[in-house]
Protein backbone atom coordinates (compact mmCIF):
# COMPACT_ATOMS: atom_id res chain seq x y z
CA UNK A 1 0.00 0.00 0.00
CA UNK A 2 1.46 3.38 -1.01
CA UNK A 3 1.76 6.07 1.67
CA UNK A 4 1.96 9.87 1.76
CA UNK A 5 3.13 11.59 4.94
CA UNK A 6 2.43 15.30 5.30
CA UNK A 7 4.46 17.21 7.86
CA UNK A 8 4.80 20.63 9.45
CA UNK A 9 8.03 21.39 11.30
CA UNK A 10 9.76 24.46 12.69
CA UNK A 11 12.99 23.01 14.02
CA UNK A 12 13.03 19.57 12.45
CA UNK A 13 11.54 17.23 15.08
CA UNK A 14 8.43 16.34 13.11
CA UNK A 15 10.32 16.20 9.82
CA UNK A 16 12.79 13.72 11.35
CA UNK A 17 9.94 11.46 12.48
CA UNK A 18 8.22 11.69 9.08
CA UNK A 19 11.44 10.81 7.22
CA UNK A 20 12.32 7.88 9.49
CA UNK A 21 8.82 6.45 9.30
CA UNK A 22 8.70 6.80 5.53
CA UNK A 23 12.02 4.98 5.23
CA UNK A 24 10.59 1.99 7.11
CA UNK A 25 7.31 1.93 5.18
CA UNK A 26 9.10 1.93 1.82
CA UNK A 27 6.54 2.87 -0.88
CA UNK A 28 6.20 6.28 0.71
CA UNK A 29 6.70 10.01 0.15
CA UNK A 30 7.18 12.88 2.62
CA UNK A 31 5.39 16.11 1.71
CA UNK A 32 5.48 19.55 3.34
CA UNK A 33 2.05 20.79 4.39
CA UNK A 34 2.97 24.40 3.69
CA UNK A 35 4.33 23.56 0.26
CA UNK A 36 1.32 21.42 -0.63
CA UNK A 37 -1.03 24.23 0.35
CA UNK A 38 0.39 26.41 -2.42
CA UNK A 39 -1.51 24.22 -4.91
CA UNK A 40 -4.89 25.41 -6.10
CA UNK A 41 -6.35 21.98 -5.44
CA UNK A 42 -4.91 19.70 -2.78
CA UNK A 43 -5.73 16.15 -3.78
CA UNK A 44 -3.96 12.99 -2.59
CA UNK A 45 -4.24 9.64 -4.36
CA UNK A 46 -2.34 7.56 -1.78
CA UNK A 47 -4.24 4.74 -0.09
CA UNK A 48 -2.55 5.48 3.24
CA UNK A 49 -2.04 9.08 4.44
CA UNK A 50 -0.31 10.35 7.57
CA UNK A 51 0.06 13.72 9.28
CA UNK A 52 3.07 14.55 11.44
CA UNK A 53 3.32 17.82 13.34
CA UNK A 54 4.25 19.29 16.74
CA UNK A 55 1.92 19.96 19.65
CA UNK A 56 1.22 23.68 20.15
CA UNK A 57 -0.46 24.65 23.41
CA UNK A 58 -2.17 21.28 23.88
CA UNK A 59 -3.42 21.05 20.28
CA UNK A 60 -2.61 21.26 16.61
CA UNK A 61 -0.84 24.26 15.03
CA UNK A 62 -3.24 26.67 13.32
CA UNK A 63 -1.84 25.82 9.89
CA UNK A 64 -2.75 22.16 10.35
CA UNK A 65 -6.41 23.16 10.61
CA UNK A 66 -6.12 25.09 7.33
CA UNK A 67 -4.40 22.16 5.68
CA UNK A 68 -6.95 19.59 6.84
CA UNK A 69 -9.82 21.73 5.59
CA UNK A 70 -8.23 21.94 2.12
CA UNK A 71 -6.96 18.41 1.42
CA UNK A 72 -9.14 15.95 -0.50
CA UNK A 73 -8.82 12.46 0.99
CA UNK A 74 -11.72 10.71 -0.67
CA UNK A 75 -9.57 7.87 -2.05
CA UNK A 76 -7.57 7.29 1.14
CA UNK A 77 -8.31 4.09 3.05
CA UNK A 78 -6.15 4.50 6.16
CA UNK A 79 -5.37 7.75 7.97
CA UNK A 80 -2.96 8.26 10.84
CA UNK A 81 -1.35 11.08 12.80
CA UNK A 82 1.82 11.44 14.85
CA UNK A 83 2.22 14.31 17.29
CA UNK A 84 5.68 15.33 18.49
CA UNK A 85 5.91 17.12 21.81
CA UNK A 86 8.20 18.00 24.69
CA UNK A 87 6.14 15.97 27.15
CA UNK A 88 5.46 13.08 24.82
CA UNK A 89 1.69 13.55 24.79
CA UNK A 90 -0.76 14.30 22.01
CA UNK A 91 -2.97 16.66 24.03
CA UNK A 92 -6.14 17.41 22.10
CA UNK A 93 -4.53 17.25 18.64
CA UNK A 94 -5.72 13.76 17.71
CA UNK A 95 -9.24 14.63 18.88
CA UNK A 96 -9.12 17.83 16.79
CA UNK A 97 -7.98 16.00 13.66
CA UNK A 98 -10.64 13.37 14.00
CA UNK A 99 -13.29 16.05 14.38
CA UNK A 100 -12.15 17.75 11.17
CA UNK A 101 -12.06 14.48 9.24
CA UNK A 102 -15.59 13.57 10.30
CA UNK A 103 -16.85 16.67 8.49
CA UNK A 104 -15.83 14.87 5.27
CA UNK A 105 -17.11 11.45 6.37
CA UNK A 106 -13.56 10.30 7.15
CA UNK A 107 -11.91 9.20 10.37
CA UNK A 108 -8.48 8.86 11.90
CA UNK A 109 -7.61 5.17 12.14
CA UNK A 110 -4.54 5.61 14.33
CA UNK A 111 -3.00 8.36 16.43
CA UNK A 112 0.37 8.42 18.17
CA UNK A 113 2.61 10.72 20.18
CA UNK A 114 6.40 10.85 20.29
CA UNK A 115 8.52 12.76 22.79
CA UNK A 116 11.10 15.12 21.30
CA UNK A 117 13.27 17.85 22.86
CA UNK A 118 11.16 20.95 23.46
CA UNK A 119 12.03 24.12 21.59
CA UNK A 120 9.60 26.67 23.03
CA UNK A 121 12.24 28.82 24.70
CA UNK A 122 9.88 31.66 25.67
CA UNK A 123 8.79 29.26 28.44
CA UNK A 124 11.81 27.05 29.17
CA UNK A 125 15.43 26.39 28.22
CA UNK A 126 16.70 23.62 25.95
CA UNK A 127 17.78 20.38 27.65
CA UNK A 128 21.42 19.26 27.45
CA UNK A 129 22.75 17.35 24.44
CA UNK A 130 23.14 14.23 26.58
CA UNK A 131 19.45 14.33 27.49
CA UNK A 132 18.58 15.04 23.86
CA UNK A 133 20.37 11.86 22.79
CA UNK A 134 18.33 9.81 25.25
CA UNK A 135 15.13 11.31 23.88
CA UNK A 136 16.25 10.64 20.29
CA UNK A 137 16.99 7.00 21.04
CA UNK A 138 13.54 6.47 22.56
CA UNK A 139 11.95 8.28 19.61
CA UNK A 140 13.73 5.99 17.14
CA UNK A 141 12.31 2.93 18.89
CA UNK A 142 8.84 4.47 19.03
CA UNK A 143 8.90 5.13 15.28
CA UNK A 144 9.69 1.46 14.65
CA UNK A 145 6.75 0.40 16.84
CA UNK A 146 4.43 2.82 15.08
CA UNK A 147 5.59 1.60 11.66
CA UNK A 148 4.55 -1.96 12.47
CA UNK A 149 1.06 -0.82 13.45
CA UNK A 150 0.71 1.25 10.29
CA UNK A 151 1.98 -1.54 8.02
CA UNK A 152 -0.90 -3.70 9.26
CA UNK A 153 -3.42 -0.86 8.96
CA UNK A 154 -4.39 -1.42 12.57
CA UNK A 155 -6.84 0.74 14.50
CA UNK A 156 -5.07 2.63 17.29
CA UNK A 157 -7.11 5.51 18.67
CA UNK A 158 -7.18 6.29 22.37
CA UNK A 159 -9.16 8.98 24.12
CA UNK A 160 -6.82 11.84 24.99
CA UNK A 161 -6.66 13.05 28.59
CA UNK A 162 -8.43 16.39 29.06
CA UNK A 163 -8.99 16.60 25.31
CA UNK A 164 -11.86 19.07 25.56
CA UNK A 165 -9.95 21.40 27.88
CA UNK A 166 -6.89 21.07 25.65
CA UNK A 167 -8.92 21.92 22.56
CA UNK A 168 -10.30 25.03 24.28
CA UNK A 169 -6.83 26.24 25.34
CA UNK A 170 -5.47 25.57 21.86
CA UNK A 171 -8.35 27.52 20.32
CA UNK A 172 -7.47 30.55 22.44
CA UNK A 173 -3.82 30.23 21.36
CA UNK A 174 -4.66 29.87 17.67
CA UNK A 175 -7.03 32.83 17.73
CA UNK A 176 -4.17 35.27 18.32
CA UNK A 177 -1.16 33.34 17.05
CA UNK A 178 -0.79 35.14 13.70
CA UNK A 179 -0.25 38.53 15.31
CA UNK A 180 1.88 37.21 18.16
CA UNK A 181 4.93 37.97 16.03
CA UNK A 182 4.74 41.54 17.35
CA UNK A 183 6.75 40.20 20.29
CA UNK A 184 9.80 39.39 18.16
CA UNK A 185 12.68 41.82 18.41
CA UNK A 186 16.02 42.04 16.61
CA UNK A 187 19.19 43.28 18.27
CA UNK A 188 22.49 44.65 17.01
CA UNK A 189 23.84 41.15 16.32
CA UNK A 190 21.77 40.96 13.12
CA UNK A 191 24.08 40.72 10.10
CA UNK A 192 21.33 40.78 7.42
CA UNK A 193 22.00 37.16 6.41
CA UNK A 194 18.30 36.62 5.55
CA UNK A 195 18.25 33.11 7.03
CA UNK A 196 15.19 33.92 9.14
CA UNK A 197 13.27 34.86 6.01
CA UNK A 198 14.27 31.61 4.30
CA UNK A 199 13.48 29.20 7.15
CA UNK A 200 10.05 30.59 7.99
CA UNK A 201 7.68 27.83 6.82
CA UNK A 202 4.80 30.23 6.18
CA UNK A 203 6.77 33.06 4.55
CA UNK A 204 5.97 35.41 7.39
CA UNK A 205 9.25 37.32 7.32
CA UNK A 206 10.47 39.95 4.87
CA UNK A 207 13.89 41.57 4.99
CA UNK A 208 13.39 45.33 4.83
CA UNK A 209 16.43 47.59 4.93
CA UNK A 210 18.51 44.64 6.05
CA UNK A 211 16.34 43.68 9.02
CA UNK A 212 13.53 41.10 9.41
CA UNK A 213 9.97 42.34 9.53
CA UNK A 214 7.18 39.95 10.55
CA UNK A 215 4.00 40.00 8.45
CA UNK A 216 1.41 38.76 10.99
CA UNK A 217 0.96 35.26 9.55
CA UNK A 218 3.01 33.70 12.36
CA UNK A 219 2.57 30.12 13.58
CA UNK A 220 5.04 30.67 16.45
CA UNK A 221 7.17 27.72 15.36
CA UNK A 222 10.26 29.75 16.35
CA UNK A 223 12.32 28.59 13.37
CA UNK A 224 13.53 32.17 12.95
CA UNK A 225 14.89 32.25 16.50
CA UNK A 226 16.50 28.84 16.48
CA UNK A 227 18.22 29.10 13.09
CA UNK A 228 19.50 32.67 13.47
CA UNK A 229 23.31 32.19 13.39
CA UNK A 230 24.03 35.23 15.56
CA UNK A 231 21.09 34.82 18.00
CA UNK A 232 19.94 38.28 17.01
CA UNK A 233 16.23 37.42 17.23
CA UNK A 234 14.52 37.32 20.62
CA UNK A 235 10.93 36.81 21.73
CA UNK A 236 10.64 39.82 24.00
CA UNK A 237 13.09 39.43 26.87
CA UNK A 238 12.10 35.82 27.57
CA UNK A 239 14.62 34.12 25.29
CA UNK A 240 17.74 36.09 26.19
CA UNK A 241 20.57 33.76 27.29
CA UNK A 242 18.52 30.66 26.49
CA UNK A 243 19.98 28.02 24.18
CA UNK A 244 18.88 27.45 20.59
CA UNK A 245 17.85 24.12 19.10
CA UNK A 246 17.14 22.25 15.92
CA UNK A 247 17.19 18.52 15.32
CA UNK A 248 20.82 17.57 14.56
CA UNK A 249 19.81 15.22 11.73
CA UNK A 250 17.82 17.87 9.89
CA UNK A 251 19.78 20.50 8.01
CA UNK A 252 18.71 24.06 7.34
CA UNK A 253 18.04 23.43 3.64
CA UNK A 254 15.41 20.83 4.52
CA UNK A 255 13.58 23.43 6.60
CA UNK A 256 13.88 25.99 3.81
CA UNK A 257 12.53 23.46 1.29
CA UNK A 258 9.17 23.38 3.11
CA UNK A 259 8.03 26.40 1.15
CA UNK A 260 10.46 26.81 -1.77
Amino acid sequence: MNTSIYFFSGTGNSLKVAKDLCRILNDCEVISMTRAMQQNELYNKAERVGFVFPLYFLGAPAIVFDFMKKIDLKNSKYLFAIITSHGGGAGAAIYQLNKLLKLNSKKLHAGFSIEMPGNYIPMYDIVSEDKQKLVFNKADEKVKEIAEIIKKNQENIKRQTFQFIGAFINKLFSRNVNKSDKNFIVNENCNSCEICEKVCPVKNIKIIEGKPQWQHKCQRCLACIHFCPTEAIQYGNKTIKRSRYHHPDININEIIDQTV
